[in-house]
């Protein structure tokens, strides 16, 4: 058993009344079974970070202090802080991202890879009807209840200036690195879902659905070109790779990568991330990127085949739900 992971069930069980059972308390946080959490106790099963994380955050145990290390030091929570609205909380993520990726763009021969479970945020284009509606999206799904409830059509919603100067900043800090993205056959589909999702609760109308659907295969097809052209973001001096995996499911887990230093952020909510710049586990992430990487088909440069066959089957998802927009918009019993 690691020395952290003995200091984390020390201070758990220090919290916790006599009267409690640790197995017992362990069981339900984590969710598990009282055998499965018996083996975490006594090391027989690993205790992953993800439940050592959700551990930390119950029992309010900083994760610095667990490894003893400094507040500004290597470990660090990426996530809205403060009561402000849903606005400014989605402010607060772009800007807290864009801070560390500029921050490590500045050393030399920076590098991301992406896992990308869903459409990356920073393929929004510049002012069009899809950058407003997958803000809109956001505001709507991960923040608080009180813009969800104000019922705002996507007719009706008004982004704020610095809102959108702060998605644009977002979209810009990743063009000063060079990029590797793993994709797979779902990696598409929640734009998709999102799409269908408000049209049928009726939040956005049937052109703007259709149009939507127009603007997200533009985004695509800019995609397609990036990956056959096998640069970045059309700067020269980047190279991008795309890989095609269907093993293996992706998370958006960013690794940045340069000659010296890495950096992981891993996401703690839709719009939070966990940022580690602990070397030791950086290099256990870099691996495991490795090890997707083997069992992914590449699909950028020359890999022209490969490459149609993934974004025919992007177009034709498209298609489909533009059809079943346009079916369902027909069908009447007056």
């Amino acid at each position: 058993m690691s020395i952290e992971k003995e200091k984390l069930f020390s201070i758990i069980r220090q919290k916790l009344p006599n009267n409690v059972s640790f197995i017992e308390e362990i069981a339900d946080v984590l969710d598990v079974s009282y055998d499965a959490s018996y083996r975490r106790l006594n090391g027989k099963t690993a205790l992953s970070f993800e439940e050592a994380l959700k551990l930390a955050k119950n029992y309010k145990i900083s994760l610095n202090n667990l490894y003893g290390l400094d507040e500004e030091e290597t470990i660090s929570v990426l996530k809205q802080r403060g009561s402000v609205g849903p606005k400014e909380k989605l402010d607060d993520f772009f800007k807290l991202v864009t801070k560390s990726v500029d921050i490590f763009s500045k050393f030399k021969q920076p590098e991301f890879l992406y896992a990308a479970k869903d459409i990356p945020i920073y393929y929004l284009p510049h002012d069009t009807l899809y950058t407003k509606f997958r803000l809109y999206a956001f505001m709507n799904i991960h923040t608080n209840r009180e813009f969800r409830q104000s019922q705002t059509t996507l007719q009706k919603f008004n982004p704020s200036s610095n809102l959108v100067y702060d998605s644009i900043c977002f979209k810009n800090a990743f063009r000063g690195l060079k990029g590797t993205e793993i994709w797979n056959d779902t990696t598409i589909d929640s734009s998709l879902y999102q799409i269908y999702y408000f049209y049928e609760i009726k939040m956005i109308t049937k052109d703007e659905a259709v149009q939507l659907c127009k603007e997200l295969k533009g985004v695509i097809e800019k995609i397609e070109q990036q990956a056959a052209n096998g640069v970045w973001n059309g700067n020269q001096v980047f190279r991008y790779k795309m890989y095609y995996n269907k093993l293996i499911n992706l998370n958006n887990t960013v690794l940045f990568k340069s000659r010296k230093i890495k950096t992981l952020l891993i996401p703690y909510t839709s719009l939070s991330y966990l940022r580690i710049d602990d070397e030791k586990t950086c290099e256990e992430i870099e691996e495991h990127f490795d090890k997707k990487l083997k069992f992914s088909k590449r699909i950028s440069g020359d890999a022209e085949v490969e490459r149609k066959l993934f974004f025919t089957s992007m177009y034709e998802k498209i298609e489909q739900l533009c059809k079943q927009i346009e079916v369902k918009s027909e069908i009447s019993f007056m």
